[in-house]
């Protein structure tokens, strides 16, 4: 990564303004499960058009093109890219040991990166913000919606779990209907990350006894023949991803059924995905 930052400065790298080191690696553990770097870097019209690009077509990672750029194909370096993530870190006395800023030698940028002392009792540290269903999607589960999460199941008002999502069967049911399949085709392209969490979605709810009727996919309500005939009803299933609105997530499920977060929406690598149902006091959280 050092070494891409001090080539030729072509874009995005040339958008990168500072970068740090934090997590067991950067406290000098011998086998760390992977190396966590925080990037601050300026946001010019190209990188915000491929972030629009990512979240309303592809899907992915918005920070993708920057994510190849400095790590290329390797997944041992997890990125943190927002900065309100980062300040998050540091208020919670993450240490952040500076690596590289913009105008750095690499000679001084691998002083620093050879001189993190080892330190064979540094392991992975304690997290407050965890839960069971959160352990191997961590990484993708913003630090404040985790916070969100486990107060609320710790005050018992909703219980999350951690699911696989088989993929949906291209002959399901929804799509012999012209409406339901343009709800779901119209919107995504038939190879899209999206189109798939969405049908796993919709196969699971529908396996959990979940009417269509009282989905709502992405923020849309699907066209069922009882909604197209005007007979209006509230959601009670919830199917998102990429965490948007997640602060309406407890108003929702306490009041409804189930909300289904797919996590980080791919193509091909499996789907998972959290599954947030009503706690034993839910009830306390609508009074």
């Amino acid at each position: 990564m050092l070494h891409r930052l001090d080539g030729d400065g072509a874009w995005p790298l040339a958008l990168v303004r500072e970068v740090w080191l934090f997590g067991s690696f950067a406290r000098g553990a011998l086998e760390p499960h992977d190396v966590d770097v925080a990037v601050c870097f300026e946001r010019d019209e190209r990188i915000r058009q491929a972030v629009i690009a990512s979240l309303f077509s592809r899907g992915g990672s918005p920070y993708a093109p920057l994510r190849r750029a400095l790590a290329g194909t390797s997944r041992g370096l997890q990125f943190q890219f927002e900065d309100q993530e980062r300040e998050q870190l540091r208020a919670e006395g993450v240490a952040m040991l500076p690596l590289w800023r913009r105008g750095d030698t690499l000679g001084q940028a691998l002083a620093d990166l050879h001189g993190i002392d080892e330190d064979p009792g540094a392991g992975r540290a304690e997290r407050d913000d965890m839960l069971d269903a959160f352990v191997g999607l961590d990484r993708y589960i913003p630090r404040p919606v985790r916070g969100e999460l486990v107060g609320w199941q710790q005050q018992g008002f909703i219980a999350v779990s951690q699911v696989a999502l088989p993929d949906a069967p291209e002959d399901m049911a929804l799509l012999a209907d012209p409406d339901m399949k343009w709800a779901v085709g119209g919107r995504w392209k038939d190879d899209s990350p999206l189109r798939r969490a969405a049908l796993a979605g919709l196969a699971y709810l529908d396996g959990l006894g979940a009417e269509l009727d009282d989905v709502d996919l992405t923020g849309e309500r699907l066209p069922t023949a009882r909604r197209m005939a005007g007979q209006r009803t509230e959601a009670r299933w919830w199917i998102n991803w990429k965490w948007r609105g997640y602060l309406g997530i407890a108003p929702c499920v306490t009041g409804g059924e189930a909300w289904l977060e797919v996590v980080q929406p791919t193509r091909t690598r499996p789907l998972n995905a959290l599954v947030i149902q009503p706690g034993p006091n839910a009830a306390a959280f609508r009074d």
